[in-house]
């Protein structure tokens, strides 16, 4: 199967797994807590994640299938990473912001990925650098870039209580306009689509974001976990960005990185704060 067939085989998986998850959906959605209190699970996180598993055991079985609910199974040169619900606090409470995500990769290396966001029947996918919003090339981008650019964030962390979270959510509020939305992979996909300007998260996982990463690149942004690309057993933060952005993107990921560097040179969760600005509000034309 080529990479297209691969992310063709994602995207059915994706929307079979949001049209169970529109039948489970609303308040009073029980939950549980996983690692944390801003890390729950559903009963329908499962049965997605099992739906998913099927399908694409069915149609690639010489294949890696990597879940955040049932960890890895599997052997091949191709791996997918499923999310089903990325959003669950949204999805339990009636919010609709969530979505269905699977990444996948050829021999170690992504090759794309869709985001299905059952609310809105809207699939996002991205194969061999080509992205796709229900099937059709995305509508035309603004040509220059907004002086008060869009930022996607759950920074601070929900029941985390760090300085430096705080400190960079208040920088960015002074010089972005500002939105939480509680979803990596549909914040990612929205810079995609040219939604949003940028995103950052500080605390997420490897299926947080494989299927979105792809989206972002194929859409000529860019992507990079800070300090590192996320994994299965480690969390790490992201930066994203759209294509007139660059700038803001970078000096916002060296920001990351510079309290990382230091957390962890001070042995202390609570990152200590530099005291540069996140970014300035000047347009990035010239930073590409």
């Amino acid at each position: 199967m080529d990479h297209v067939g691969l992310v063709a085989l994602a995207a059915t998986a994706a929307v079979e797994a949001g049209s169970l998850l529109v039948t489970r959906y609303g308040p009073g959605v029980r939950t549980r807590a996983k690692s944390g209190l801003h890390d729950v699970v559903t009963e329908a996180d499962g049965q997605a994640e099992s739906l998913i598993r099927t399908m694409l055991s069915a149609s690639c079985p010489d294949s890696v299938i990597v879940g955040e609910e049932t960890g890895a199974s599997g052997a091949g040169e191709v791996e997918w990473c499923v999310d089903p619900i990325d959003g669950t606090h949204n999805f339990a409470r009636g919010l609709g912001l969530y979505a269905v995500s699977i990444g996948v990769s050829v021999r170690g290396e992504p090759v794309g990925g869709a985001v299905y966001d059952p609310t809105r029947g809207e699939l996002f996918t991205a194969a061999d650098g080509v992205l796709r919003i229900d099937g059709r090339p995305p509508p035309p981008r603004v040509t220059e870039p907004d002086p008060l650019p869009v930022v996607l964030t759950d920074i601070p962390t929900p029941g985390v209580r760090d300085p430096a979270e705080a400190r960079l959510h208040a920088e960015l509020v002074e010089t972005a306009d500002v939105r939480r939305i509680g979803s990596s992979a549909l914040a990612l996909a929205y810079v995609a689509a040219g939604r949003a300007d940028l995103a950052v998260n500080a605390d997420v996982f490897v299926w947080d974001v494989a299927a979105g990463r792809s989206l972002v690149r194929a859409s000529g942004g860019g992507f990079v976990g800070v300090p590192g690309e996320p994994g299965t057993e480690r969390r790490s933060g992201f930066v994203a960005w759209g294509p007139l952005f660059a700038g803001h993107g970078r000096r916002l990921s060296d920001r990351l990185a510079e309290f990382a560097e230091l957390a962890v040179r001070n042995s202390s969760n609570a990152w200590p704060c530099p005291t540069t600005t996140v970014f300035d509000a000047s347009h990035d034309a010239d930073l590409s």
